[in-house]
């Protein structure tokens, strides 16, 4: 996706967004087309290909079945048969009663083949060796009538079969298939017996105005020779078959080897494909129209609400005061913006906090400055008293100014405002011991430091404060004991207590230290609570907690709890 990023010519939305569009109207037309196209195919080729098989299929079955039904009605002709054999005695007999008796007899028995198989056309014996050839006709057959002159379909053993050709029967007109089989009488002469079988029910097949018709018949031989043909232009009678150019051809092979061949025209057989694809082709031009109609109508209604919005962000960036919104009447991008409206909102509270937060510490600044009164004036005239009282052997006074200075050092020296907590505690320990050669010792404080956070870093200065807030304002008769503790909690978390026995503070007094700030820095107890707040303010924001919980006689404790990172700058103040 980044490549594709990197590579796009079209940077903009309005022309990723058409392109979009673009391709969501014409995939959309193409697959319709491939799935149609492909049904379309798949039902041409498959189902209407499968039923003109099955059709073309049972065309050849029914024929041959009814060259089989001339077959065994041949069988009852015969001589071996029966009526065959009546045949020969009638043309043998000399006595014109027995002989008018076999000629009734003869002719009911052909009566009843006839009516037995109803597709039967004309039946009668062929006898060219005798004065009236033809005998037992149940049709007007012409006197010219010549065997050799049938056309041959193929023979087998005693039995040929001719056709199609018209029906000898001088009042029908229709084409017929028909059995020709060979009988020796015994004496030296041939009997024929012809049977026809109508093709009734085989119209289409054997359709004589072809032009009017969607499909074609060629009937070929077992040798490939064209014995029947209604496209007679390319394939004739007589001639060997060759499939044409411009037809689809279907074919089925009789178990004698005969074959029924069904010509389509393309033009007729690509009739529903070429239908579909003028009715693709309006139907893709309609959706492209409509494509492009709702990929207009979808630009303006997203192009619209983008410039608005682009339109506000350009105003509060270069004028960060609240203004009304205008809506885009979209509840999407109304949303958009009124989620923009809070972000700005918050924003300018953000840049308001920060320029807060600079004019706090800028007073901390000046506090701090006012506070460090010339320190290397101070340094040096501490270093001058320890000299002197070294050189008068007032080892007390020596100790006491070293820590003082130490101390003083710490709290007003050039150090960095961020100090680990070993130096912050080294800090409280120098305090500590200063205060108990000034009160000689009349109080405890007990120091309880988890080793782990040494190297943690902390603003300085922020727990003499406490200590001292402990010291002077906790006990009335300056003995007491007082409690500092540091514990590192959940990884870099930490947590200071400083905890005394002392006379407590008053619920009223409490509330006082949190809700009258400026009250309370002109008091005792507030000054260095106020300088604690402001540190933890300044670096931690409300990431740090300091909690106070105290009551009358029962002392005080204040818990600070740090997060494991500073929000604050780490430079000196």
């Amino acid at each position: 996706m980044k490549l594709f990023k990197r590579f796009s010519l079209i940077r903009s939305l309005k022309g990723n967004l058409a392109i979009v569009l673009i391709i969501t109207t014409v995939i959309p037309i193409i697959l319709t087309g491939y799935i149609s196209y492909r049904w379309i195919y798949i039902v041409q080729t498959e189902k209407i290909e499968k039923d003109i098989q099955t059709n073309i299929t049972r065309e050849t079955n029914e024929l041959e079945r009814r060259l089989d039904d001339t077959t065994s009605v041949s069988q009852l002709l015969a001589i071996e048969g029966g009526i065959g054999r009546d045949v020969v005695k009638f043309i043998a007999n000399q006595d014109e009663l027995e002989k008018r008796n076999l000629y009734a007899d003869i002719n009911a028995s052909m009566l009843n083949v006839n009516f037995a198989n109803p597709n039967l056309g004309v039946m009668f014996y062929y006898t060219p060796d005798y004065k009236d050839p033809i005998i037992f006709s149940n049709s007007n057959i012409a006197p010219t009538f010549l065997i050799d002159q049938l056309p041959l379909f193929y023979e087998k053993n005693l039995l040929k079969y001719y056709g199609p050709y018209t029906s000898l029967n001088t009042n029908d007109n229709s084409l017929v298939f028909s059995l020709v089989r060979t009988m020796p009488d015994g004496v030296g002469h041939t009997i024929y017996a012809y049977i026809e079988t109508k093709l009734t029910g085989m119209e289409t097949m054997f359709a004589q105005n072809a032009k009017t018709s969607d499909s074609y018949h060629v009937i070929v031989n077992p040798k490939g020779t064209v014995t029947y043909s209604n496209l007679a232009k390319i394939n004739q009678v007589g001639q060997a078959f060759a499939a044409p150019k411009g037809y689809k051809v279907f074919s089925a092979t009789s178990i004698y080897d005969w074959k029924v061949y069904q010509l389509i025209p393309f033009s007729v057989y690509n009739h529903e494909i070429n239908k579909w694809i003028v009715q693709f082709i309006l139907f893709s031009c309609l959706s492209l129209i409509v494509g492009v109609g709702l990929a207009w109508f979808i630009w303006k209604k997203v192009y619209g609400p983008i410039r608005l919005i682009n339109k506000e962000i350009t105003r509060f960036r270069n004028d960060q005061t609240t203004n009304s919104l205008a809506m885009t009447g979209l509840v999407e991008f109304d949303q958009l913006l009124l989620n923009f409206d809070q972000m700005r909102g918050q924003i300018v509270d953000l840049i308001m906090d920060v320029e807060e937060k600079e004019k706090r510490r800028g007073q901390l600044e000046v506090e701090k400055l006012l506070v460090q009164i010339n320190p290397h004036f101070l340094h040096n005239t501490l270093n001058t008293i320890q000299w002197l009282a070294r050189m008068q052997g007032q080892t007390n006074i020596a100790q006491l100014v070293t820590i003082f200075t130490r101390v003083l050092h710490y709290n007003l020296g050039k150090k960095n405002i961020i100090v680990t907590v070993e130096e912050e505690v080294e800090a409280i320990r120098d305090y500590i011991q200063l205060q108990n050669i000034r009160y000689d010792h009349v109080f405890k404080v007990l120091l309880d430091i988890d080793p782990t956070a040494l190297d943690v870093s902390i603003p300085r200065f922020i727990l003499q404060p406490l200590v001292e807030n402990s010291l002077y304002h906790g006990f009335e008769q300056g003995e007491g004991e007082i409690n500092v503790i540091i514990q590192k909690v959940e990884e870099s978390k930490l947590l200071l207590i400083v905890k005394d026995n002392g006379i407590g503070i008053s619920a009223e007094r409490l509330a006082q230290l949190f809700e009258q700030e400026d009250n309370i820095q002109k008091s005792g107890l507030g000054i260095g609570l106020h300088y604690v707040k402001k540190m933890l303010d300044i670096y931690y924001g409300a990431s740090a907690q300091l909690e106070i919980a105290s009551s009358n006689g029962k002392g005080t404790t204040i818990s600070i709890h740090l997060p494991g990172t500073m929000k604050g700058s780490h430079e000196d103040v």
